[in-house]
């Protein structure tokens, strides 16, 4: 956990017998481990987290696990919840109907989730420091999860769900695949089975900041909107920071350019959550990642829900669709979000409603009373 993350969150590290947390049944001995405890609707909710070393041992090659759940022992299903790219981890949001994972463990599950490597990589970290993530290919990250299942597996017991929001959701399925998953089943969040596709040229590492938004821009902005999203923008041209947000998002190229993002024009999610949600991105994340292979064949079916943002357009929902059948059969449920952007199936307004909700109904009527 960083000093930012426990600022943020207003976490304080307990010395009580409350949030003792589980211990892994083989912890790792490059592992550091820190506890903390918030109040969630009433009642408490007790975070750890390990930041363990991964092979080769580099600098940056770290993975941490995130884990929140009710203090008191509970049993049920285990969710582990892969973000997309960039994402990390840690709880930017601290309201449980526009964060999954704390909706989830308020209902008293128990949730974790994943901090890739990419979380231990500086924003300002230069060229020479990026070199390593040249090396970090899809495999690389598929091998991080593998080993927090194991990780997962040791520390609570339980049935194993993987959950996994647009590039998570890709893993997800590759994990899925492998014919030692030992899953109970699989969540995704507007995500759909990697297809070949080759990474590219340019830089061994992809910035979140863009030539439309750049980086110091693009915090500057966040920043502003958080504050108050009614002042005046720091980029020319709009006449407040919550205006050039909402057109930013809106218009983004990479997503189709009408809402596919985040539909800000129908205001689909608050603004100030959406920029929360962004401010908490990593900064790099490697290009070879992006040639990651399709899944090859697929094993037994499995239980599936998924859900699919439309603005991404027709072909984006097929797709969505088709994955989750070819993972889990005829038995495998679909959930369309008519108007939802990519991002505002994890914040939007009714996100708790149309997604959280159906999720937790979905995962009590598979579990024995």
């Amino acid at each position: 956990m960083t000093a930012r993350s426990a600022a943020s969150l207003g976490l304080a590290l307990l010395a009580t017998v409350a949030c003792r947390g589980p211990r892994p049944g083989h912890p790792a001995a490059s592992c550091t481990h820190l506890q903390a405890t918030r109040e969630v609707r009433g009642s408490p909710l007790c975070e750890d987290v390990w930041t363990c070393g991964r092979p080769p041992g580099g600098r940056f090659d770290r993975v941490g696990l995130h884990r929140i759940a009710p203090c008191t022992p509970v049993e049920g299903p285990i969710i582990l919840y892969l973000p997309g790219m960039h994402q990390n981890g840690e709880l930017a949001i601290s309201n449980p109907r526009q964060d999954f994972r704390l909706y989830l463990a308020a209902a008293g599950l128990r949730t974790w989730g994943i901090d890739y490597r990419t979380h231990a990589v500086p924003p300002d970290a230069q060229p020479a420091d990026l070199a390593v993530l040249g090396s970090w290919t899809g495999d690389v990250f598929l091998d991080d999860v593998l080993w927090a299942t194991g990780f997962v597996r040791g520390t609570d017991k339980g049935p194993l769900y993987i959950a996994g929001f647009s590039h998570g959701g890709a893993l997800t399925y590759r994990l899925a695949a492998r014919p030692d998953r030992r899953l109970a089943g699989i969540i995704v969040l507007d995500g759909a089975a990697s297809t070949a596709r080759p990474s590219g040229g340019g830089d061994v590492a992809i910035d979140v900041g863009g030539r439309r938004l750049p980086y110091a821009e693009r915090q500057r902005l966040l920043d502003t909107v958080i504050a108050d999203p009614a002042r005046p923008s720091p980029l020319p041209g709009y006449p407040s920071a919550e205006a050039a947000l909402a057109d930013i998002l809106y218009s983004a190229e990479s997503f189709g350019g009408h809402g596919g993002l985040a539909n800000t024009r129908d205001h689909v999610s608050d603004l100030s959550v959406l920029a929360t949600l962004l401010r908490g991105y990593d900064r790099w994340w490697p290009r070879a990642a992006l040639d990651a292979s399709p899944p090859e064949g697929v094993p037994q079916p499995l239980p599936v829900v998924a859900f699919a943002s439309t603005q991404l357009g027709a072909a984006w929902v097929e797709r969505v669709k088709s994955s989750a059948h070819a993972f889990g059969g005829s038995a495998a449920l679909v959930h369309e979000l008519p108007g939802y952007g990519h991002l505002d199936v994890l914040v939007g307004r009714e996100a708790a409603r149309d997604v959280f909700e159906p999720t937790l109904s979905w995962l009590r009527g598979r579990t024995p009373p």
